[in-house]
C-alpha cells in the first residue's frame, strides 16, 4: 500500500475555542429544566478542529488562530503546543472566546451557545505575521468572516492568489453576500452542509440547486448531505456524488469540520477532487461515531475502520 504524502502545507486561519459539552435526551423546550450529562472540556472551534484532523493525518499547518490572554489562551496554547503548532498570532488584550455544546445522545441535533473572544477579532496588522507560501492551501471558517469584525479577513483571504478552502458555517447569513460575489477567479472551493446550501443556494432539491449556484456564480461547491453522503458540484459540469459510510452515530459535532480537514488533507497531497472528498467522508464518519470533535483519526485508524479502501489511489 502507498504512502500518504502530503505536498503543500495548509494555512489554517480561524478560531480556537473552549467547548463545553453536555449530552442531552433532546434539546431543551423554552423555559424548561432538562437533565444533561457533563462531556468535558477540550479545546475545539472549527480552525482547530480541522488543524487537529490534519495534524493527525500528517500534514504540515500554518498556525493562523490567534491565542488570547487568560485562561482559555493557556488551554488553547497547550492544545497547540500538543499538536507541535508554535503560535503566530498573540491578543494581549482579550481571552480567547468559550462555547457551550448541546448534543442530543442519539446524534440527531445538537445546538450550539458560543462567547467570542480573539478570535473574532482581525486587523491588517495581525494578518500581515502570516505569510503564506505560494503552494500553500488556505482553509477559512465561516465564524471569523462573519460581520464587521471579519472585514479585514475578507478582504485578505480575496487577495491571496493561493487555493483556497472556506467553510461558511452556521453563520453564513452574517457574511456580506459581496464577499460570495467577488470568489469567482480567486480558486476557491465553498464547502456547506445542508442547511447552509439552502440558505446560499434557494429552496429546492439540494443538489440541484447548489449545482445551478456553482454554474451560475462559477464557484466550486461541495454539499455535505450527513448520510446521504457529499456531493461535488463544478462551475462547469454535472454535480457528482461521492457516497457516505456507514457508521453508528454518536454525535454530531465536528463532523463539518473533520470533513473539512480530510478534504484539505487530499488536496494537499495532490489528489483528486472525489478522492479528496471520499477522504473527507471517512474521516467525518470517524468523529461522528465517538463523543465529542476531538475523534479525528489517524491512518491506521482509517485503515482498521474501512479496510477496503487504498489508503493513496492511484494516479
Amino acid at each position: 500500500m502507498s504512502i500518504f504524502q502530503a505536498k503543500v502545507p495548509v494555512v489554517a486561519i480561524g478560531g480556537a475555542v473552549c467547548d463545553m459539552v453536555l449530552s442531552v435526551e433532546r434539546l431543551p423546550f423554552s423555559g424548561e429544566d432538562i437533565e444533561a450529562e457533563d462531556g468535558g472540556r477540550q479545546v475545539g472551534g472549527c480552525a482547530f478542529n480541522v488543524t487537529r484532523a490534519l495534524c493527525q493525518l500528517q500534514v504540515p499547518v500554518i498556525n493562523g488562530m490567534p491565542v488570547g490572554n487568560g485562561h482559555w489562551g493557556q488551554m488553547v496554547e497547550q492544545a497547540m503546543t500538543k499538536l507541535g503548532l508554535p503560535v503566530l498570532l498573540r491578543n494581549q488584550e482579550k481571552d480567547n472566546g468559550w462555547c457551550l455544546a448541546l448534543a442530543e445522545r442519539d446524534g440527531n441535533d445538537r445546538a450550539f451557545v458560543s462567547i467570542t473572544g480573539c478570535e473574532s477579532i482581525w486587523t491588517p496588522e495581525l494578518l500581515q505575521l502570516l505569510s503564506p507560501p505560494e503552494n500553500a492551501l488556505i482553509y477559512a471558517s465561516g465564524y471569523e468572516l462573519a460581520g464587521e469584525t471579519g472585514a479585514a479577513l475578507r478582504e485578505w483571504l480575496l487577495n491571496q492568489p493561493q487555493r483556497k478552502v472556506i467553510d461558511p458555517g452556521p453563520r453564513i447569513a452574517d457574511i456580506p453576500a459581496t464577499f460570495f460575489q467577488a470568489l469567482p477567479g480567486t480558486n476557491t472551493l465553498l464547502t456547506l452542509n445542508r442547511d447552509e446550501t439552502r440558505y446560499l443556494c434557494g429552496e429546492g432539491d439540494t443538489v440541484a440547486q447548489a449545482s445551478h449556484y456553482a454554474k451560475q456564480n462559477r464557484l466550486w461547491l461541495i454539499c455535505r448531505l450527513d448520510k446521504a453522503g457529499a456531493w461535488i458540484c463544478p462551475p462547469d459540469a454535472a454535480a457528482q456524488e461521492v457516497p457516505a459510510y456507514k457508521v453508528d452515530v454518536v454525535d454530531t459535532i465536528g463532523a463539518g469540520d473533520a470533513h473539512c480537514g480530510g478534504l484539505l488533507a487530499g488536496l494537499a497531497a495532490d489528489w483528486s477532487l472525489h478522492d479528496a472528498v471520499d477522504l473527507a467522508n471517512r474521516v467525518a464518519a470517524c468523529v461522528v461515531a465517538s463523543q465529542g470533535a476531538a475523534g479525528a483519526p489517524d491512518w491506521k485508524e482509517l485503515q482498521q475502520r474501512f479496510p477496503d479502501v487504498h489508503t493513496n489511489p492511484g494516479r
